[in-house]
């Protein structure tokens, strides 16, 4: 909703609860005593006005929610106090203006996220009226359309907060698909920086092999190697590398063991010190095999993260399996 009709909204709801209170004033004359009254009337106005201006938020105030159920209460009884039920007009006038008053603040408490309190205001609204007046008032001092005003209430204010619930489901997942594709980009734009560097790094190699026609001392063949792994792991490993492994691998790599990385995407759904915690971990593993072949997977549609599966050819079984986290 718009500022605009926001504020169009609020200004209708107070000439509304102003308009129960001018038309009450024109029945002053019909009062045992004013002063109760005017009373209620200031009271009427002390609800109202917070109730429609009080929080910019949908739901109202708990503390807001039961001042108007007691101010209901409290109205209904001062005016009726002061109203014989022998001059009380059968065909119904606004002698009973608090009716519709009252009922505009419990339909504002319902409709603002206290309903159970509106509820509990209109029900004790009609005792003390009928309690007045008897049954026979009940279609002429206002009390069904008090009823009526309070359950429309309910049933718009239950609409308003399901679509204001909605809307902040839609904006949180919204700012997490931002912060994905953000950290994503970041992702990339380091990968692609990695990916640089690591050219640069083989360039003397690559211009060496180059120079030399091929022909490598065995140094420069196992660097070349290490190089190619490199790349490799690079393009592949993504989000699985970070310094600590890229170290680890090599080192691995140098004592013979076959080190592979494979990342799907499971990784991007992590926070920061998630994934911190996971390279430690592959990084321990890493160091602790000393032959056979390591495989780190970051698979994106099962429960898990990351994979590392440690195996020798000469072993039944694997000498390590872990998920992570």
């Amino acid at each position: 909703m718009s500022k605009a009709y926001r504020y169009l909204l609020l200004a209708l709801l107070l000439a509304l609860g102003l308009n129960h209170l001018v038309l009450g004033l024109f029945w002053l004359h019909s009062y045992t005593h004013v002063g109760p009254v005017l009373f209620a009337f200031a009271l009427y106005l002390i609800a109202l006005i917070p109730s429609i201006y009080g929080s910019s938020e949908l739901k109202m105030p708990s503390s807001q929610a039961y001042f108007n159920l007691l101010i209901g209460v409290t109205i209904a009884s001062l005016v009726l106090a002061q109203l014989p039920r022998e001059s009380y007009l059968p065909s119904g006038s606004y002698q009973t203006w608090f009716v519709a008053g009252v009922s505009l603040l419990l339909a504002l408490t319902s409709g603002r996220g206290h309903p159970v309190l509106a509820w509990i205001g209109i029900v004790l609204l009609w005792v003390q009226v009928i309690a007045w007046g008897g049954a026979s008032v009940i279609t002429t001092s206002g009390l069904v359309g008090a009823l009526i005003l309070v359950a429309t209430a309910w049933a718009l204010g239950r609409g308003l907060r399901s679509t204001e619930k909605e809307a902040a489901v839609y904006h949180a997942r919204a700012a997490e698909i931002a912060r994905r594709s953000a950290r994503n980009l970041a992702s990339r734009q380091e990968r692609q920086r990695l990916l640089q560097a690591t050219l640069l790094t083989g360039l003397p190699l690559l211009e060496r092999i180059a120079e030399q026609g091929g022909n490598l001392s065995d140094a420069d063949r196992q660097e070349a190697i290490l190089l190619e792994s490199r790349f490799r792991d690079e393009i592949q490993g993504r989000a699985l590398l970070s310094d600590g492994v890229r170290v680890a691998t090599r080192d691995a790599r140098k004592r013979g063991v076959t080190v592979s990385f494979n990342d799907d995407g499971g990784m991007d759904r992590l926070d920061q010190s998630e994934v911190a915690a996971i390279h430690a971990s592959i990084t321990q593993a890493i160091n602790a095999t000393n032959s056979g072949k390591i495989h780190i997977a970051a698979p994106a549609d099962e429960p898990h993260a990351v994979s590392i599966t440690a195996a020798r050819p000469e072993a039944n079984a694997p000498d390590l399996w872990l998920r992570l986290p």
